[in-house]
């Protein structure tokens, strides 16, 4: 029975070959949407599940309330987590990790290997207990990861670091010189494996921190918070008893105290103000959202619930498709039913055909839309920017495969198999066949349901898209365009001045500025506190940035001085003035700053200009307090241009870098450049949202068209005697096109208020965010509706254009 079931359909499928290349077309690229998308899911999902022990290791967090703002944060002092450890029976280990590029050896260094003069510039360093080898679960190539990080100056670098500097050699006793510095190496201790793609670590080269204190004191001061803090708890710990008491006993215990000590004016009402919690290991990746400077380096929950969607609704669009294109043709399949059904063939028996039909084309669409996803994998990965790859080998994958084709085979044909098996015999022989008007309101809400989901996700990516304009072309209180940054010339030492003099010889460079600190990501912070003179322990202190910067920075990246002066090379009292921001005199109540003068832990600063508001972090977050002082950071140049001939401009630059560094590789990068990095997450949203979207309308369309095909097959009868009656071609045309406008007019009203509430939703992640303008929603509204006309206009055009004589002799 199967073996006939199977022989018949694949003649049936053979035999309407336009409608069977639509069926397949539609159902693979909604099965490739849907592939592509769980891929991604699913590595995003994954994110520190392949650590042992992964179900009991957390992260520390913390939320502060400020100002009526909530912030979280993920940094603890150095001491919290040997206290945690000590203090709480529940936890079995802690260990701390430092990655903060204001602290010598963070971040990125110039690095020179033993026994080469050459300077190599690498990234990802970052400062770990010997603990956090055992908690991470890092394995190791060479070396014992029981011992690694144990002694003081040692580092463990990853096995591509190794391969790309010692090839298939063992490291492991070689030293390492960071800065140009050599009076402090680095002994390699071992050799890790590379971190996994879906691990929300991401360092080549671990430091100990045995032995290490980046200041007086800094190990046992619980105000100076540079951290990440991890756990592991025992098996079984109640994890919301086991939070409020860490929470209350370290705030009581130990920050109140601290914090009173130091002056601060916040201490007596901290435990109200300030909560401590913990976050699961494989929640970081996708839950980080509201962790101040966290939300961009991680994925949101958010983004991979709407993808999840949108991969679900264009396969249930492509299903819809399935169930027009066969209803649509069926009065070429009725007189078939009416034959065997006066034969004696029972209804179960032409169910049973119908549904192999369908799930022989699912299967047919499955395999080639897993091809599809194998040809745009590449492509997918590139636009992602993940580690991604189809799991062929998985038999996991292999049986979702197998289970999903079978499924929608049968949800997509239950429908048809029925609709076309209770077709009467006696009235289909007769030629008395229902024009499935009964059925018409279902396959109008589906084609309505179709467009809805289609002028959504136009909706969005209309909005991606302006949102995305938004950032990278708004005022953001900088220049951005025609600055070139240098990188790594601190290895020039005190040089670094006189090559800073030399740059601004070169014809068309305006300006030359010394500073790690800019307003892109990756670039150098820190967190300090402010209060007004005077007002130390009492007034509660403004957290803010304090940038070092020289004269020319300003100047370099066209900032604005609305009141005050900027520094000056030849004032030696600068030293002790400082250019705040215009929230930081907001924040501290200064009407009149110019003279004023502001304690940073104790020093005193006179404020001699203030500088208009500029986004230095993600245009996600508000702008922050700011300071400037006077000194030298000198890893990065920065340099303002002006001139045709760009090409020639940084031959010459080279060429200086050559006198000054010879051993060292230049490397620069366009300001402009750097700032649209920051934004790659949107700016892969946009794409993707792009993609699926133009794949979603595109299936859409040809359920529409199956939609108008159904209608001009059942209405040849009544389009003949209408143009007979000197109905003209616009008549007809008219008639067949206004109803399907009307479905289209009525998914653009579903569509306009929930892609409002998506969207708006979605803008509440940024602080400055474009407006939700209507000639938006319009413009999707009015795409949606041409690529309908468009559609449409086949079919409609065909029936006004048939012979009506001919058509009514073959009724």
């Amino acid at each position: 029975m199967l073996k006939n079931y199977l022989k018949v359909a694949w003649r049936s499928l053979l035999k309407n070959k336009g409608f069977t290349i639509i069926n397949i077309v539609g159902l693979s690229f909604g099965v490739t949407a849907c592939i592509l998308i769980s891929i991604y899911i699913a590595h995003e999902s994954s994110y520190d599940k392949h650590i042992a022990n992964s179900n009991n290791i957390y992260r520390m967090t913390n939320t502060i309330v400020q100002d009526g703002n909530v912030r979280g944060g993920i940094h603890f002092s150095a001491i919290t987590a040997t206290t945690v450890l000590n203090d709480f029976g529940e936890v079995e280990n802690a260990g701390r990790i430092m990655d903060n590029g204001l602290f010598y050896g963070a971040g990125s260094n110039e690095i020179r290997l033993e026994g080469s003069p050459a300077q190599y510039h690498e990234e990802g360093f970052a400062y770990a207990d010997q603990s956090i080898m055992g908690i991470m679960d890092i394995k190791m190539i060479y070396g014992d990861a029981q011992t690694a990080l144990s002694e003081p100056g040692t580092i463990v670098i990853s096995n591509s670091i190794s391969k790309k500097y010692f090839g298939e050699s063992n490291p492991v006793g070689t030293s390492i010189y960071l800065n140009g510095n050599d009076e402090e190496p680095f002994r390699i201790n071992g050799v890790m494996e590379d971190f996994a793609s879906n691990s929300h670590l991401d360092y080549d080269f671990m430091l100990t921190l045995s032995g290490v204190e980046f200041g007086e004191g800094e190990q046992t001061r619980w105000t100076q918070n540079n951290y990440f803090t991890y756990l592991t708890l025992k098996s079984g710990t109640n994890i919301p008893q086991f939070q409020k008491k860490m929470s209350t006993r370290i705030i009581r215990d130990y920050l109140m105290p601290a914090y009173k000590t130091g002056g601060f004016a916040m201490a007596g009402n901290l435990e109200d103000r300030l909560s401590i919690g913990l976050q699961h290991l494989t929640d970081i990746n996708l839950y980080s959202s509201d962790i101040a400077f966290e939300a961009n380096s991680r994925n949101d929950i958010k983004i991979i619930w709407i993808f999840g969607i949108v991969a679900l609704f264009i396969l249930v669009i492509a299903s819809i498709n399935f169930v027009n294109l066969s209803t649509a043709k069926s009065a070429n399949r009725a007189k078939e039913v009416g034959i065997r059904k006066v034969v004696g063939a029972p209804k179960r028996y032409l169910v049973g055909q119908f549904l192999t039909e369908s799930v022989l084309l699912s299967f047919i669409s499955f395999v080639i839309g897993l091809v599809l996803t194998w040809l745009m994998m590449p492509v997918f990965r590139n636009i992602s920017g993940k580690a991604l790859s189809l799991p062929l080998s998985s038999p996991l994958f292999i049986s979702i495969l197998l289970v999903s084709a079978l499924a929608v085979g049968l949800l997509a044909g239950l429908y048809p198999s029925f609709y076309l098996s209770r077709f009467r015999p006696v009235a289909v022989l007769k030629g008395k066949l229902s024009t499935g008007s009964k059925s018409s309101a279902l396959r109008s809400g589906l084609v309505v349901f179709q467009f809805t989901i289609s002028i959504i996700l136009i909706i969005g990516t209309l909005i991606v898209n302006q949102q995305m304009d938004f950032i990278l072309n708004s005022k953001l209180g900088f220049e951005k365009e025609e600055v070139i940054q240098l990188y790594g010339t601190n290895i020039m030492g005190d040089r670094v001045d006189t090559f800073k003099d030399e740059l601004k010889k070169i014809n068309g460079v305006a300006n030359v500025s010394i500073s790690d600190y800019l307003p892109l990501e990756g670039t150098k912070r820190n967190g300090n506190s402010f209060v007004n003179e005077g007002r130390d322990n009492v007034d509660e202190t403004v957290p803010g940035q304090a940038w070092v910067v020289d004269e020319d920075y300003l100047e370099t990246l066209g900032m604005k001085l609305v009141e005050g002066r900027n520094f000056s090379e030849d004032r030696s009292a600068d030293d002790d003035a400082t250019i705040i921001n215009q929230t930081m005199a907001k924040k501290l109540n200064l009407d009149e700053p110019i003279g004023k003068k502001i304690s940073r832990y104790g020093r005193l600063y006179e404020v001699v200009g203030v500088v208009e508001d500029f986004n230095f972090n993600s245009m996600k977050q508000e702008v922050q307090p700011l300071c400037f002082f006077r000194g030298l950071s000198p890893s990065i140049i920065s340099l303002k241009v002006d001139t045709g001939n760009m090409t020639s401009l940084l031959k010459e630059v080279e060429r200086k870098w050559n006198e000054f560094s010879p051993n060292m590789t230049f490397r620069y990068a366009f300001m402009n450049d750097s700032f649209a990095k920051m934004y790659g997450n949107v700016s892969r949203i946009r794409t993707i949202f792009l993609s699926f979207s133009v794949l979603a309308i595109l299936v859409a369309c040809l359920g529409l068209f199956a939609l108008s095909a159904f209608m001009v097959e059942q209405r040849k009868k009544e389009i003949s005697i209408r143009m007979v009656l000197g109905a003209s071609f616009k008549n007809i045309y008219s008639l067949l096109s206004l109803n399907f406008l009307k479905l289209v007019a009525v998914s653009i009203i579903m569509a306009i208020p929930v892609g409002w509430y998506v969207m708006s939703r979605w803008l509440e992640d940024f602080a400055y965010k474009t407006g939700l303008d209507w000639t938006t929603f319009i413009m999707a509204g009015l795409i949606a509706l041409v690529i309908a006309i468009l559609t449409i206009s086949y079919q409609s055009i065909s029936a006004a254009l048939i012979q009506p004589l001919k058509s009514l002799r073959a009724e």
